[in-house]
């Protein structure tokens, strides 16, 4: 099933938070003003991880997401890639607890690759720099095959960070794109393909990439017509996913 903007929007609107319904009122056209406070995003710029605590693996994705909505110059993406650059540790990278990772099966150096990832990822997109010892250390967690340490989410975020770390079409995150486009695993749902995209789009990967392609697809197709009834966040991205990558 495809899609349907106006009724899936209608959806948001009727079952979102504020930020959603801001959201949702941008993608129609109206003016609705300022942000509204982003509710998982604490008062010091970190947003919320799986678990619940500030993590530097969703703060990542949020920047990336803020990026590709027009919001990367945002009060709240500036405090935000201030509050990655505090997280920095002395290598350069950043960690993460397992538990604020999202996945299945995470190793526990997995944790870490994903943090360090979406960061550089998350800091990039925004113009912030990062130390080239965190991308470093990432290209040491790549496998043969493109797959980094710690599996989906990890490569997700990679592949991202290597586009913009080492330019466009480059090696190492065409063999991690290469990878999560013939790898995907059975628990791979619509989250998952979003979080993905939000990171290619972010970083600059055309929508003709094969990758990029493939899972926007598959994302529009698992959508019911007016949305995720019980999840207006998947609707919103999806849609904004679409927006950004087809215009």
């Amino acid at each position: 099933m495809t899609l349907h903007d106006e009724a899936a929007l209608e959806q948001v609107l009727a079952t979102g938070d504020e930020w959603q319904s801001w959201r949702a009122l941008r993608l129609i056209g109206d003016d609705p003003g300022p942000p509204p406070t982003i509710p998982y995003q604490d008062l010091l710029g970190g947003f919320f991880g799986t678990a619940g605590g500030a993590s530097p693996g969703a703060t990542g994705e949020a920047l990336c997401h803020l990026n590709l909505i027009g919001l990367g110059e945002s009060a709240s993406a500036a405090i935000a890639a201030d509050w990655l650059d505090d997280a920095r540790t002395p290598a350069g990278a950043w960690l993460d607890r397992p538990s604020e990772v999202p996945g299945v099966d995470l190793e526990p150096a997995g944790a870490r690759v994903w943090a360090t990832a979406s960061a550089v990822c998350g800091l990039s997109v925004t113009g912030r720099p990062w130390e080239e010892r965190a991308v470093t250390l990432l290209r040491g967690e790549s496998g043969n095959d493109g797959c980094f340490t710690g599996g989906a989410y990890p490569t997700f975020a990679a592949a991202g960070a290597f586009w913009k770390a080492d330019g466009p079409g480059t090696e190492t995150a065409e063999w991690a794109l290469r990878w999560v486009r013939d790898a995907a695993e059975e628990w791979w749902g619509p989250w998952e393909r979003a979080t993905a995209l939000t990171f290619w789009a972010a970083a600059g990967v055309p929508a003709e990439h094969a990758s990029v392609d493939g899972f926007l697809d598959d994302l529009r197709r698992a959508a019911p017509a007016r949305g995720w009834d019980d999840d207006p966040g998947l609707t919103l991205r999806t849609l904004e996913l679409v927006r950004h990558l087809w215009g």
